[in-house]
């Protein structure tokens, strides 16, 4: 940043033109947003009234402290227009920073939070709603056309004698040959506990898993493969994996529906 702090460059008045540091475009010395004002010791303090433009609306001043020394460090302060809101990372008061890897990152944010912030402003809302007018405006006037096209009379040649394409009706319940797991509501019984226990049964392609609602924890899996068979009724099917082992459960709110897809899904 100390590249940055060479101020003696920028020319003024008569003979400037031949200064290694000047520049003919004003664009090039910080015509933006947001701008950066490194300040070395003994600076007198910023201004942003000495700067005239449309553009700047939030100036980040990085002082240093200590230059050129293990102990350099760097003091940072913020000054915006009155219809920029505040924006973050915070700075804490009275605070120096340490030439880190940690300050870049702090000042990298404040910078993109500032210009994010400047965007907000009155001043840039009624600029981007007046470009995006204009752009609705250009493409109303030079790529809209009034003329319709008459698809009955042209390119009737190309239907002749073909037959009249069937509609498609959608496959009932396709859901349910999905890929990924479909998920129902269900009542589990816990034996080791002669309790039920609410959940959430999942069934994809490949596993079957119940989470438990209250703690979300998974409390069975296993892969479809092992499935060897299930009995349903009307509110509840059992659903038998590995050697014989089952699993219990009941169709929760009384929902019938949801038995006859968990079959389904089965199948």
């Amino acid at each position: 940043m100390g590249e940055e702090a060479e101020t003696e460059n920028w020319g003024i008045g008569e003979g400037c033109e031949s200064w290694e540091g000047y520049l003919l475009r004003k664009r090039h010395i910080g015509n933006d947003i947001v701008t950066i004002v490194f300040q070395e010791p003994g600076a007198l303090p910023f201004t942003p009234k000495n700067i005239r433009s449309h553009f700047q609306h939030v100036f980040v001043i990085v002082k240093v402290h200590n230059p050129c020394t293990e102990n350099v460090c760097y003091s940072v302060g913020v000054s915006r227009s009155k219809d920029v809101p505040p924006f973050g990372p915070p700075i804490p008061k009275g605070v120096t920073f340490p030439k880190s890897a940690v300050f870049r990152d702090f000042l990298l944010a404040k910078v993109i939070n500032a210009e994010n912030a400047a965007h907000k402003s009155e001043k840039f809302r009624a600029m981007a709603t007046r470009t995006r007018q204009e752009y609705l405006k250009d493409l109303a006037e030079n790529f809209v056309t009034t003329a319709t096209v008459d698809t009955s009379a042209k390119f009737s040649f190309i239907t002749l004698g073909a037959k009249k394409k069937e509609k498609v009706k959608p496959r009932k319940d396709a859901h349910l040959f999905s890929v990924g797991a479909i998920m129902w509501n269900v009542i589990a019984r816990d034996f080791g506990q002669s309790a039920d226990i609410e959940c959430l049964l999942g069934i994809s392609n490949e596993f079957i898993m119940l989470i438990e609602k209250e703690s979300k924890n998974v409390v069975f899996n296993c892969s479809c493969r092992d499935v060897i068979g299930w009995t349903s009724g009307l509110m509840s099917i059992k659903i038998f994996y590995e050697r014989g082992e089952c699993i219990l459960l009941s169709a929760a709110d009384n929902c019938a529906e949801d038995i006859r897809e968990i079959v389904q899904r089965l199948e």
